[in-house]
């Protein structure tokens, strides 16, 4: 299956593809969308298989879809993150999808033969018209189509299709299985762990969250990612006799099998009389029947920090010059483009929440996986307003603003980012890193999305 450059065929006419490719101009003569194909295939008949599928799609039959799939084929699918690697999967997956009654249009395709004719690829750009709703859907895609066992008939034997990034906006229009919270159900959740505080019983208060949790507390620098670390950690909070009150919050619980609920919280101290606010994030995940926290960061709140004059400090200290400087080193290992390097600049257990994954990242292995790709745009940062403190010892904190400039398109993007520093075996490295896009921009960019299909639809 070897690819001959001669034989790499391209066509990106916008033209083309809308009116022979999906479109109901070119339904009637279609005798180029034939299946079967002699030992060669052109470019036209390549993009013609496209057709076959979409007609699928267009009878709402999930049966006829995965017919024009090989029973071992894989499929990367739109809108779901689970692949499809069998029949089975395919066809739960198309009865969902076909509920919004897609059609599609290739806008933009890339077509790849091989020299022996037994295998050929499409890709490109195609648009989704959900005729259950008008909604108009933007994505890439590839098909790579064999035939098997002597067929002369062209099957697929992988597709993925992925939604365009730079216009990733709410799904409105998937339907959504699993089971969804309402706002007022998402805040029950802090009753329900704030009730397990009351109990004073930490296996309670444990019993609240997921299997696979990050705990990052308090008054506690290290991340808790398991079920005995977070009862060590409560047995000690607990002795507080703490409750809390929320003062203002904000949940989200959009997306089936996940709610999430932030703000600002204050505590009374029930062994002391005294009082504590702060901010907290709860993440929730929807697990093995009931719902469960699999995010929870807890800080206070950082205009009321203060040293703490009266606890004995042991360890190293850094200067805001040197914390600033540990900034430097990570940016030097992202110029490196080894993803290797740049996770070495990360603690034993840290947690990596990035600007362009929903994913969390709490081992070395997922930060490596995460760079690998991130620094395929050789990104390099520079901090535009930055804020440190570095008052206690062997711990630093360095957030702020910065602006990435993207060697691979000289794309400018700015963001805002938090650096948490620990002094571990002898070095600082990052222990949490959070990035996020500037919020006014995505939602600007989200508002002018929705602007356009408005428009469009």
């Amino acid at each position: 299956m070897a690819l001959n450059a001669a034989r790499l065929l391209r066509t990106a006419s916008s033209r083309y593809a809308r009116t022979a490719i999906g479109s109901p101009a070119a339904a009637a003569p279609r005798a180029w969308y034939s299946s079967t194909a002699p030992s060669s295939i052109s470019e036209k008949e390549v993009q013609g298989l496209f057709g076959l599928w979409n007609d699928a799609l267009a009878t709402l039959d999930a049966s006829k879809v995965v017919d024009r799939y090989h029973d071992d084929a894989l499929l990367l699918p739109t809108v779901s993150d689970t692949p499809c690697a069998d029949q089975a999967s395919r066809h739960e997956y198309f009865t969902n999808f076909l509920k919004i009654k897609p059609q599609g249009v290739i806008t933009d395709s890339y077509v790849q033969i091989g020299d022996d004719g037994t295998w050929c690829q499409d890709n490109g750009l195609y648009e989704f018209t959900m005729g259950a709703s008008g909604a108009k859907v933007q994505g890439r895609y590839t098909f790579v189509y064999t035939k098997k066992d002597g067929s002369d008939e062209w099957k697929i034997a992988h597709h993925h299709s992925s939604m365009l990034p730079e216009q990733i906006v709410q799904k409105k229009d998937v339907p959504e299985l699993g089971v969804k919270l309402t706002q007022e159900e998402t805040r029950g959740l802090y009753s329900r762990w704030n009730d397990a505080l009351a109990s004073l019983d930490p296996e309670k208060v444990a019993d609240c969250y997921a299997k696979e949790p990050v705990l990052l507390p308090t008054v506690s620098d290290a991340p808790r990612t398991d079920r005995q670390a977070i009862v060590d950690y409560f047995t000690d909070f607990l002795k507080m006799k703490p409750q809390g009150v929320i003062q203002q919050g904000f949940t989200v619980s959009d997306k089936p099998n996940w709610a999430k609920d932030c703000g600002t919280i204050e505590f009374t101290m029930g062994a002391t009389g005294k009082k504590v606010q702060g901010r907290y994030t709860f993440v929730y995940v929807f697990e093995d029947g009931d719902w469960k926290i699999a995010h929870h960061h807890s800080s206070m709140l950082p205009e009321q920090i203060v040293q703490k004059k009266d606890v004995p400090e042991l360890g190293v200290k850094l200067t805001q010059e040197e914390t600033r400087g540990l900034y430097s080193r990570w940016n030097d290992a992202l110029a490196s483009l080894d993803p290797e390097k740049v996770a070495d600049c990360y603690a034993k257990e840290p947690v990596l929440l990035p600007t362009v994954s929903d994913a969390p990242r709490t081992d070395r292995q997922a930060i490596v996986d995460y760079f690998t790709d991130f620094l395929k745009m050789k990104p390099q940062g520079v901090i535009q307003q930055g804020f440190t403190v570095s008052d206690k010892p062997n711990w630093a904190k360095d957030c702020g603003t910065i602006e990435f400039t993207m060697g691979a398109t000289g794309k400018k993007v700015q963001g805002r980012y938090t650096f948490v520093y620990v002094f571990e075996d002898g070095d600082w490295k990052i222990a949490h890193h959070h990035s996020s896009v500037m919020p006014e921009g995505a939602f600007a960019a989200m508002a002018k999305v929705e602007e356009i299909e408005k428009i469009v639809c």
